[in-house]
């Protein structure tokens, strides 16, 4: 009977914890009552699923990691690969991808924003690429090829110029969104950047790229945008799919909202990009993704692969991609989804052309006071040349103290 009891508890104790971020109450639903329990069947394996928001994400794993219950399975963000992999909180996969059959159904360009170093810190699971989506309406409207969109930086300003349209002291129709309030003007240069085939950081020796001539040229021509497109004035109200809008971001996510305002819209007058800066330059669309990572604290590493492969499986692959929108990056199964949502496809034809971006820790200070300072830069009350050098100078700083940080785990 001793026997017996020690053996229930022994497995009675099989058990991992799953920290989620960011999802919706349809999607924890379906984890909890539909893929648990089946990951349980299969593999006598229970999984806490747990929650956290992005804000207290990283607490709660600190946490939960200095009381000796560290999570097994952790939701990434965009920055977390190069962030929390450099910090060593983050277990390499290489290991595990290189026995798994369905790694090489991902983009190359998914797996290299994922790494750190030549080590994948993550599976991509909800990827939120972006391009630049225009109306094709409104090329029509001022005389521009609506199948024709802008090859160049060039083009971008003149297209922005002519679709720019003012009811008074109103923008009617603006050409081309430039953001300038918290993350979104840092992460827009970086877009931007990268067209000129410059990265913002060297990450071999941790230096900052920002005074290089082309990152200068790629304030100017976002401060050209801003004022072609009008984006210091108040616009009507609507985005894109209601004609406000003739030329902004757009990743796949966002076919819904456009969906929901005009059934039609996606199918009739929708086009999508990836700008570049000159017709013989490579284009980029903007990469950010979300994915599954094992904490290097784990203390059941096998077990949480074999449940990151279990979520990225062809059924809940694509119950996923529908409960939620998250788009996982299997492009058999994206494949699939364009069957049900065919406009999917314009994302999935610029993968080649796919690149996210890295910026010193702590990303808060890196990006929003950048964005800050191009935000004066677009209003004319600092150079684009006073802007790069303050943030070359703090981001130096960023850079070294990031430096010392890994020094210290080696």
């Amino acid at each position: 009977m001793a026997i017996s009891l020690t053996t229930a508890c022994a497995a009675a104790t099989k058990e991992i914890s799953f920290l989620t971020t960011g999802y919706p109450s349809a999607l924890l639903t379906y984890v909890q009552q539909e893929v648990v329990p089946e990951f349980r069947r299969q593999y006598d394996t229970d999984v806490v699923v747990l929650t956290a928001g992005w804000n207290d994400r990283m607490e709660k794993i600190l946490v939960m990691t200095a009381g000796g219950t560290p999570p097994d399975v952790i939701v990434t963000g965009t920055e977390s690969p190069y962030v929390e992999g450099s910090a060593g909180l983050l277990e390499p996969l290489n290991r595990y991808l290189a026995r798994w059959e369905l790694a090489s159904e991902y983009p190359q360009t998914l797996w290299d924003a994922l790494s750190w170093r030549g080590q994948v810190m993550a599976v991509p699971q909800n990827i939120a690429p972006r391009a630049i989506g225009y109306n094709k309406a409104l090329f029509s409207e001022v005389g521009l090829d609506p199948n024709r969109p802008p090859q160049s930086w060039e083009e971008l300003v003149q297209y922005t110029w002519r679709l720019t349209r003012l009811e008074g002291d109103v923008v009617a129709v603006r050409g081309f969104v430039v953001y300038s309030t918290s993350f979104g003007g840092a992460q827009q240069f970086s877009w931007f950047l990268r067209q000129t085939g410059l990265t913002e950081i060297n990450t071999d020796t941790l230096t900052s790229n920002l005074m290089d001539g082309r990152a200068i040229a790629t304030v100017d021509v976002l401060q050209e945008l801003f004022e072609a497109g009008q984006n210091s004035r108040s616009i009507l109200s609507g985005s894109i799919e209601h004609g406000r809008i003739a030329m902004i971001y757009r990743n796949p996510q966002s076919m819904a909202t456009m969906r929901a305002a005009d059934p039609d819209f996606l199918s009739r007058d929708f086009g999508l990009f990836a700008p570049r800066r000159t017709p013989d330059s490579m284009p980029v669309m903007h990469l950010f993704t979300d994915g599954l990572a094992i904490p290097s604290a784990s203390r059941n590493k096998d077990l949480a692969w074999e449940f990151i492969a279990f979520l990225c499986s062809d059924e809940v692959t694509l119950e996923v991609q529908r409960i939620a929108s998250f788009y996982g990056g299997r492009m058999p199964m994206l494949q699939r989804m364009v069957h049900e949502q065919p406009q999917l496809k314009l994302w999935m034809d610029l993968f080649p052309y796919a690149q996210s971006y890295v910026v010193p820790p702590p990303i808060e200070i890196s990006l929003i006071e950048f964005t800050q300072r191009l935000a004066k830069v677009y209003n004319r009350q600092m150079t684009p040349l006073a802007a790069l050098e303050e943030t070359h100078a703090q981001w130096t700083r960023l850079l070294g103290e990031w430096k010392d940080q890994i020094g210290q785990l080696k």
